[in-house]
Order: structure tokens, then C-alpha cells, then sequence
């Protein structure tokens, strides 16, 4: 592919292949291979959209907005798997980028997990005699619709002595919903016996 991209980008080459897209992942999503890509999969996004008589009509710049987004993911994902300098200085084997990334994936799990069981602790708390169980059932309702992805992480890491510095995104959806998720987390303050 690295000859393909080249060939786009500094000589006059065909460009991706419809019938084989892969993206550059050695760069962003911006170079002028990637953004074909992205422009190609938006013109079929549209022309499914017409064709299947989509219930929404949705611009380019919707789709993408989430195309992107999703380029982000593959390719932060793409990076987690590229084997990282130890601490002898040599770069891991496939093996040992295996073993770091089942090792990472079991943290997570451990942590979805342990979120879970503290969204649903409160609620077993609770007796069918309080007057703000129903809240809390639908505050737990809400919660586990919006899954882990739709709360905030203060977690971070470090790896290779680079910190990795995780930043809120502020969705618009989120606002209107910030106080209810704000008694969640002043509840854990003050029934800290509870998480």
C-alpha cells in the first residue's frame, strides 16, 4: 500500500481502490490518500442514503464528522497494536504485543465491570420503601444506556514515559443531563461505604 500512497500522493497514480480501501494508518486522516477514502465512502454513504430511501436526509459534513471519528478509533487502535520500545531498549515481540494487549483488554474489563457492579450496588441499597427509588432506577436506567463511553474518564496511563492525557468531550447531548449524572457522583461522595 506504502507504493500505492506514495504514487497518489507525489506522482499522478490511480489513487485507492474501490474494490480494496485501506487506509494509510501511518498517517492521519487528513493526507490526501485518507481524505479520498473518506470522500469516497461519504459519495456511497449518500448514494445508499437515496437509494435505500433512508428515513433522514443527512449532509456530507455529518457523515464525515463520524467517518473521522471512526478513522480515529481504527487508528488508535492500529497504534495500541504496534510494538512499543522496552526497557532494554528493543522493540517487543509479536508475542509480547499480544500479551501487553490481552493485559490491557482484562484492565478494562476489570473496570467496566467494577462500574458496574457499583451502578447496580446502589440500587440493590435502596428498599422498595424509599421515596427516591424510582429516581434511582431511572437514573440506573440512564446510566447503563449510556454505557461506559458516555461518562467520563479520569483514568490515565503512562507508557514508554509518555503520558497519555485523557480530555473530557463535551458532547451536546451530555448538557442536559449533567445534573442528574452530578447526583451520581455526589451520591459516591457521600455514601463512600457504598462504592
Amino acid at each position: 500500500i506504502r507504493e500505492d500512497v506514495y504514487s497518489y500522493e507525489y506522482e499522478d497514480g490511480p489513487g485507492p481502490d474501490t474494490k480494496n480501501l485501506a487506509f494509510d494508518l501511518t498517517h492521519g486522516s487528513n493526507t490526501p490518500w485518507n481524505a479520498r477514502i473518506l470522500d469516497m465512502l461519504v459519495k456511497e454513504l449518500q448514494r445508499r442514503n437515496v437509494e435505500e430511501q433512508w428515513p433522514f436526509q443527512r449532509s456530507d459534513g455529518y457523515y464525515k464528522a463520524i467517518l473521522e471519528d471512526h478513522y480515529k478509533r481504527l487508528w488508535t487502535a492500529w497504534r495500541a497494536a504496534q510494538p512499543k520500545v522496552t526497557a532494554k531498549g528493543i522493540l517487543e515481540t509479536a508475542a509480547e504485543v499480544e500479551e501487553r494487549l490481552i493485559t490491557k483488554r482484562g484492565e478494562n474489563l476489570k473496570s467496566v465491570r467494577q462500574t458496574t457492579r457499583r451502578r447496580n450496588h446502589i440500587i440493590k441499597l435502596k428498599d422498595d420503601e424509599d421515596d427516591d427509588l424510582p429516581a434511582w432506577m431511572w437514573l440506573q436506567k440512564l446510566i447503563k444506556t449510556l454505557g461506559d463511553g458516555g461518562m467520563s474518564s479520569e483514568e490515565s496511563d503512562v507508557e514508554n514515559d509518555v503520558q497519555c492525557v485523557l480530555r473530557v468531550k463535551n458532547m451536546a447531548w451530555r448538557h442536559g443531563i449533567e445534573r442528574e449524572l452530578n447526583v451520581i457522583d455526589h451520591q459516591r461522595v457521600l455514601d463512600d461505604d457504598v462504592f
